[in-house]
């Protein structure tokens, strides 16, 4: 009774105040999409697994990853359908460090998953898998110690193509396949180079790469092949910058590249137009910016993963057209190294990343929530518990959140994720969690 009466009373409450709450006021800010983010735990088979992890997803969607297990010196594939986690070992550790470091994957047009790594015995490899099986071949060997940096990239024809370092030499070299076999060639001999290689093909085939010199500039550098050969430029050169690079272009072909300042320990973003190349920083809070990875939504806007080295964890940035924003993914222990991204057909991020407290691969999806009808913004979790109570995104929890939370039920019940706004965790959406979010404010 006693509860019936209280609610009662807050109903009566809320109702009576409304015709003021809407006369105030709300200060304008801009809409952006907040992301419920969902986290899970692909491999937990051994101490240290998932490092070295690259993901693709399949024409519906479903996410695949390749990854290093460093107990066991193998590489492995991991791939969901929509009902559980199902794990390959591609290839078992031939040597005393095994094979499956520096991953990149794709994924052809039969959605069969192709794979570029190091082997520590045999140097650059490719696996493929058919309907027998898994294939392996070598692309490059020199001693056991090329293959680094890998970045693999399929032609319109399906045929292979892969960036990578030959760290014997410290060289940049390309590799590619036809008819005829395996063919590599190098692209960059000056110094040091070839750190952190993201291969990109442009319409006609074209081979885009994106690379640190680590010796002597430290610069950011960008490889093209045309009808003149060769060509390379720095993109950036204002200090250490360019390690962990990730590029990709745009539906004109035009490069975007995400990377880490090392001497300012930020997030740094490079495109380039008619003009030339352009520059800026995406985050400086705190030290941030290493294991970067690109993707581009369908209106060219990037969105790039990478990791915060002050708070140790996964974040995730995105770019509105006017500003940058930035939110983390996963806080729940040192998490966010070899991060790799992909978007599905609606833009919405997955990242594959490793889980280096406890020695895991882990996997995040979001979805976005929608700005409810008379707030400002999309809802935001300010205090990152999982619960949206800022209803009205304007940056704060308060008593306008309550009003419309309570006048938006319906709307919230049919269009926002159930779990992001059942405060009191009853299995739907009722007077009782306005109630919650009136006592919690």
């Amino acid at each position: 009774m006693f509860k019936t009466r209280s609610l009662s009373r807050r109903r009566a409450h809320l109702s009576g105040v409304l015709l003021v709450v809407v006369l105030i006021l709300m200060s304008c800010t801009t809409t952006v999409s907040a992301l419920l983010w969902r986290i899970e735990t692909v491999d937990s088979s051994t101490s240290d697994v998932g490092r070295y992890s690259s993901l693709a997803l399949d024409a519906s969607g479903n996410p695949r990853i390749s990854y290093y297990d460093g107990i066991n010196g193998d590489l492995k594939f991991a791939w969901n359908d929509g009902a559980a986690w199902g794990i390959d070992t591609v290839e078992e550790a031939d040597g005393p460090l095994g094979a499956g470091s520096h991953t990149s994957l794709a994924l052809d047009a039969a959605n069969t998953p192709r794979i570029s790594y190091h082997d520590f015995s045999g140097g650059l490899e490719y696996a493929w898998r058919d309907g027998l099986g898994w294939h392996i071949e070598t692309v490059d060997s020199n001693g056991g110690i090329v293959g680094y940096h890998t970045s693999l990239a399929l032609d319109g024809g399906g045929n292979p193509r892969i960036s990578y370092q030959d760290y014997s030499k410290q060289e940049l070299k390309y590799a590619w396949k036809d008819y005829q076999g395996w063919h590599n060639f190098t692209v960059d001999s000056f110094g040091n180079t070839g750190t952190g290689s993201s291969l990109a093909l442009d319409s006609v085939g074209n081979p885009r790469i994106s690379y640190l010199n680590y010796y002597p500039n430290r610069d950011l550098l960008y490889a093209w092949y045309g009808s003149a050969g060769w060509q390379i430029t720095t993109v950036d050169w204002t200090g250490s910058v360019g390690e962990y690079s990730s590029l990709a272009l745009n539906m004109a072909g035009n490069p975007r590249i995400s990377y880490w300042d090392q001497t300012n320990d930020n997030l740094k973003y490079a495109w380039q137009d008619g003009t030339g190349w352009h520059t800026e920083t995406v985050d400086e809070a705190g030290m941030v910016g290493q294991y970067t990875s690109l993707a581009l939504d369908g209106s060219g806007r990037p969105r790039i993963s990478y990791y915060d080295r002050t708070n140790r964890t996964l974040k995730y940035a995105w770019f509105d057209g006017d500003h940058w924003w930035t939110e983390t993914v996963d806080s729940s222990a040192s998490v966010g190294k070899y991060s790799s991204l992909a978007l599905d057909t609606n833009g919405n991020p997955r990242i594959s990343y490793y889980d280096e407290t406890n020695g895991h691969l882990k996997y995040a999806s979001a979805v976005p929530l929608l700005s409810i009808p008379g707030g400002s913004g999309a809802p935001r979790d300010l205090d990152g518990d999982g619960k949206y109570e800022d209803v009205n995104g304007n940056g704060r929890k308060d008593f306008a959140d309550v009003v419309l939370y309570f006048n938006q039920m319906s709307w919230i019940a049919a269009n926002e994720p159930l779990s992001a706004f059942d405060y009191n965790g009853n299995g739907r959406i009722d007077f009782a969690d306005v109630v919650w979010l009136f006592n919690h404010l």
